[in-house]
């Protein structure tokens, strides 16, 4: 019980401002242990009515208000345990969480390296206990017909130029290239470097690269990881660090002509390997070659090396006005070619997603690139016309059109189409006669 001025002072407080009687003034004023702002937001939350039914406090309530608080006046009522909810929804959203926090630690490139090479992978590191991504990803997801489709996606993305390659050791596919009179083209990857794979997925697929190494080289893909791979690496001194690599070499004699580290896109390596075929040929023959072929004059007698003196001396006579009546001929040619060539117009380019299109690289003698996208049908001619188009002194100055390997010209023809001129997805180089 509080103290009494201080009880009566209270409860005329609570009174006034209330308005309510005395028995509830009290018994509000009790409730709340006797702190009027409390007891006055009591009153008016029950809307002015008094907690009992009967407006008298006799002797049972107050016994029963004392028992309830305890008979110590001074005492203070525990406060109530606090309490967290969460309302839940199903029990399928009790996963998004665990999820999340899953998704937040992922590794997405890594993932896509995995998932296409999950099964080299398991086997080079993996037991009988070892599990695959993809597989452990579906189990994750709690199924296997989505995570098993999407593997196969990756696989399909990422997967090796197979159409290009050369199935073999190395040492077979430089014997094959030295057979064919192409150059060797060798690229090492490294599965856990994801640029080996973007090689796959942009460079190689590119339909202008494949044409390109398909007609000028003999390609062998392979993985550093392999027992090919290692043993190339470690012959040719590459260290795992500058993988992947693209490495030229001349088959005759293994030499390396050119190599090039990291990821390139299409049109650069485009650029790198029809470089590389209009600077260097296979059709020079060694100087070991030129010095079997040709006899020493030394070693002749003193007739022979006269009567070979003389029949030189007349050949180069001969020999230079052959070549002058040659000369003259070719520019008549030329001169008749220039004049007789007809016209053709250029159409629009055609989009990309068109039906029958084809497109073609041509290199500039000032070192410039320029593409064009065509139809299959077009008239061969339209290229030249192209160039025309695209180079001012192509209009008034004799060129021709090479192939980049092999190094050969191309006959103008408008009556045959870039289809029949085997000019698809074609790599070409101006070169002015």
């Amino acid at each position: 019980m509080a103290d009494a001025p201080y009880s009566q002072d209270a409860l005329a407080a609570f009174m006034s401002i209330t308005g309510a009687d005395s028995g509830s003034a009290l018994q509000f004023l009790e409730l709340s242990n006797w702190k009027l702002d409390e007891a006055v937001n009591l009153y008016m939350e029950s809307g002015g009515q008094s907690a009992t039914p009967s407006t008298d406090m006799d002797a049972a309530t107050a016994a029963a208000i004392a028992a309830a608080y305890g008979e110590d006046d001074n005492a203070v009522r525990a406060p109530d345990p606090s309490k967290r909810q969460r309302l839940v929804d199903s029990g399928a959203d009790l996963l998004r969480p665990m999820r999340h926090l899953r998704d937040q630690n992922r590794d997405f490139a890594a993932e896509s390296i995995a998932a296409m090479t999950a099964g080299s992978i398991s086997t080079a590191f993996g037991g009988a206990g070892a599990v695959a991504f993809g597989e452990a990803s579906n189990n994750l997801d709690g199924g296997d017909g989505a995570g098993n489709e999407r593997t196969r996606d990756l696989s399909t993305l990422f997967q090796p130029p197979t159409a290009i390659m050369f199935q073999g050791t190395y040492a077979d596919a430089r014997t094959h290239a030295k057979n064919e009179g192409k150059w060797l083209l060798v690229n090492i990857q490294d599965e856990i470097v994801f640029a080996s794979h973007m090689l796959n997925r942009d460079t190689w697929s590119d339909d202008v690269v494949q044409n390109l190494v398909a007609s000028g080289f003999v390609f062998w893909q392979n993985y550093w990881a392999s027992e090919h791979g290692k043993k190339f690496c470690t012959l040719y001194q590459i260290d795992r660090d500058s993988l992947p690599i693209v490495v030229i070499i001349d088959p005759r004699t293994g030499e390396t002509r050119q190599r090039w580290t990291g990821f390139h896109e299409p049109q650069d390596m485009t650029e790198k390997l029809s470089d590389f075929c209009c600077m260097h040929t296979l059709d020079t023959p060694s100087t070991e070659q030129k010095k079997e072929a040709e006899p020493s004059i030394m070693d002749a007698s003193e007739d022979d090396q006269l009567a070979a003196a003389i029949a030189a001396s007349l050949q180069n006579g001969e020999g230079e006005t052959k070549r002058n009546e040659d000369d003259m001929e070719q520019e008549e040619e030329g001169q008749e070619e220039k004049t007789q060539e007809p016209v053709v117009e250029l159409t629009p380019e055609p989009d990309a997603s068109a039906p029958g299109v084809t497109r073609v690289q041509i290199r500039v003698p000032d070192g410039s690139r320029l593409t064009r996208r065509f139809l299959k049908n077009d008239p061969l001619a339209m290229v030249w016309a192209f160039v025309k188009d695209q180079i001012p002194e192509a209009r008034a100055r004799a060129f021709e059109l090479r192939t980049a390997f092999p190094p050969s010209a191309v006959a103008y023809n408008d009556t045959i189409s870039i289809e029949e001129g085997k000019l698809e997805n074609a790599s070409l180089m101006v070169k002015w006669l």
